[in-house]
């Protein structure tokens, strides 16, 4: 590796990612293969390792655009923790701003965990009160390299709520929104249009959440300074 960063930002999607670019801030998204592949090659030392962008309510109170901040990611006996420190002055500033805030364990998922019933499954073997494919990748690269570790993600998807099959089939490896693929799917399944609006509702509150957290002043330096 390289010259160091304050920050890398580990999303799944580019929307995600295009929220938290900024100076000092090292953004990477895509699927587990293609997170796995940028960070073997990432050219540059973080400081510390967030996992942001938008998770799986497995919590039946969360709503979609509740903020969570994990407290630990776990993947069967697995379990990576986060800085504590760190999510508790995080929890303070975003609460202190009106913002809702859970704090909870994240489950990891390889797949997208798309029925309300995978997520009660998950919900009752992990204890995890979210879900999302990315924060164990970050986890385990934050460890690796003993940099501070955080997860801030936002509910898209309610734990009731089933995703339609269109919108993991409409996600490229690389973290974009396959248009065309959308288009396809629904001229093959309009029944789905229904829950893909729903979904585009829901996730639109999650991005808006995203993006509060981002727009506060100084959301990235004051995590800087909380640790160094």
């Amino acid at each position: 590796m390289g010259a160091p960063a304050a920050l890398l930002i580990v999303s799944g999607l580019k929307r995600e990612a295009t929220i938290f670019t900024g100076p000092g801030v090292t953004t990477i998204c895509g699927d587990p293969p293609t997170l796995h592949a940028k960070l073997a090659r990432l050219a540059v030392r973080p400081r510390m390792v967030i996992s942001a962008g938008i998770c799986g309510a497995l919590d039946p109170s969360l709503c979609q655009g509740n903020l969570v901040l994990g407290t630990e990611v776990v993947a069967g006996g697995e379990r990576i923790e986060t800085d504590a420190i760190l999510v508790q002055a995080l929890a303070r500033n975003l609460k202190l701003s009106g913002k809702t805030v859970v704090l909870g364990a994240i489950a990891a998922a390889d797949t997208p965990v798309h029925t309300a019933q995978a997520k009660a499954k998950l919900r009752a073997g992990t204890g995890a009160i979210a879900v999302d494919m990315e924060s164990l990748i970050a986890g385990r690269f934050a460890t690796k390299h003993a940099v501070p570790f955080v997860i801030l993600r936002a509910v898209s998807d309610a734990a009731n709520r089933d995703l339609p099959p269109l919108v993991l089939e409409a996600l490229s490896p690389d973290g974009r929104i396959d248009i065309a693929a959308v288009l396809a799917g629904l001229i093959r399944r309009p029944g789905q249009l229904p829950l893909l609006v729903a979904a585009a509702r829901d996730s639109a509150l999650a991005f808006r959440a995203l993006r509060s957290c981002r727009g506060l002043p100084g959301f990235f330096r004051g995590l800087d300074s909380m640790h160094f």
